[in-house]
Formats: C-alpha cells, structure tokens, sequence
C-alpha cells in the first residue's frame, strides 16, 4: 500500500501549484487594453500566449502611445517571471498523480505517460523565454511570433493528454466521476489548436478541470492513508 503515501506528496504539489498560480494571477495584468480581433479572449495572458500578430500584442498591451502600456508590460513579465516556480510544481504534480495511480493499479506504464507533463512545463519555459523576449522587443516582433505558437501547444497538447490519461486510469481505479472531470480537456484540445481565439481559452480552461479530479483523487487517498496510519 505505499501508493497511499505517495499520493501524499501528490497532494502537497496540488496545493503549492493552486497557491502559487493564485499569487501569478495577483502579478499579471487584469484586462486588456483593447479587444482582440477576431477573438473572444479576454485573458490577457492567454491572449499574449495565442498572439500571432502585432494587432494582438496592441490588444494586449496597448499601442505605442497608451500611457499604460509599460505597466502592463512590467506585470506581464513579473507573472510571467513568476510562472518559471509555477512549471516545475505542475509538472511534478501530474507526473506524481500519475506515478501514484500507476502503483495502485500495478501498471507502471502510468509513470511513462507522467513524464509527458515534465516535458510540457520544459515546453513552457521555452514558451516564456519567447514572451519575455517579445516584451524586451515589441517594435519587432516577427520571429517571436512565428515562433511561440510550438511552445503553447505542445505545452498545452500534453497536458491535455495526460488529462486523458488521467480519465482512463481513475475509471480503472473506479472513480468514474472524476474520470469524467478529466475528459472534456483531451477533447477539445484539437479544436483548441486549430482555432485558439475561438475554442483556445475554454479548450485551456478544461486542463484545470482535468486537474481539480486529479487533486481530489489524491488528497482523498493521502486522507485513507493518514487514517490507516491512525488506527
């Protein structure tokens, strides 16, 4: 039974990626500074992450002559310089969550398909090395942005899947409705890439459903080990 107390540390990762996401979203700017064309983003982290033009870094952080535009420069990049802590603690998280419903099976495979979140996260600090660079830069901005849509979505696409992943392992281990939680995000992730400023924000917003199943899992196992331990 020493799944039990690896769900633990399991839990613990939940918790410090919740606080510390919390404390990013406190850092980055709170709207942005005009609608995007064509888009129904409204995340202005999203909105930069999906950007592909100049027009949506203005939408992002106004043009040349917004009085505002610096401050919402230096929060962008305070968040995002921040996000650098946040990616290895999600990254483990669902790499642990994984690993341990693998050893509650007995089906090791499990651990393999963690390792893809390890990869996602290293995919995101290449993405965030390209949007601190297109900040230090925005009057060219062309290579960055030719560029950053790699880095989102590969980043984005794993961790979409290992929700997938996630969803057959809980129905295995007989949580269907958490197995459900975690389904929606693998789902809608191709719709996501093939039109991000259309189904990008919600195909996103899914990978956190897919990781609130993963955290109640945990923390529900790491209880029933503390109990046994009690007893």
């Amino acid at each position: 039974m020493g799944w039990l107390a690896e769900y633990r540390t399991t839990a613990i990762l939940f918790a410090l990626s919740i606080a510390v996401f919390v404390a990013m979203q406190g850092l980055f700017p709170r709207e942005l500074a005009a609608p995007v064309p064509a888009s129904n983003v409204s995340n202005p982290v999203l909105a930069f992450e999906f950007a592909t033009e100049p027009a949506h870094l203005d939408s992002v952080f106004g043009g040349v002559a917004d009085p505002r535009r610096a401050e919402r420069i230096t929060a962008m990049d305070a968040g995002n310089s921040l996000d650098y802590l946040y990616m290895p603690l999600y990254g483990l998280f669902v790499f642990s969550f994984l690993a341990a419903i693998g050893r509650e099976l007995a089906q090791p495979v499990w651990r393999v398909v963690g390792a893809l979140a390890i990869v996602a996260a290293i995919a995101d600090a290449f993405e965030n090395w390209s949007l601190l660079r297109l900040t230090a830069d925005l009057a060219d901005p062309a290579a960055e942005l030719a560029l950053l849509p790699y880095p989102v979505w590969i980043k984005f696409g794993l961790l979409a899947l290992t929700c997938g992943a996630a969803a057959v392992a809980l129905h295995r281990a007989r949580r269907p409705w958490l197995a459900l939680l975690c389904l929606p995000a693998p789902l809608l992730i191709f719709p996501g890439i093939w039109a991000p400023h259309l189904f990008g924000a919600l195909a996103v917003s899914l990978i956190g459903l897919g990781w609130l199943a993963m955290g109640i899992h945990a923390i529900h196992r790491a209880f029933r080990s503390r109990v046994a331990q009690s007893v």
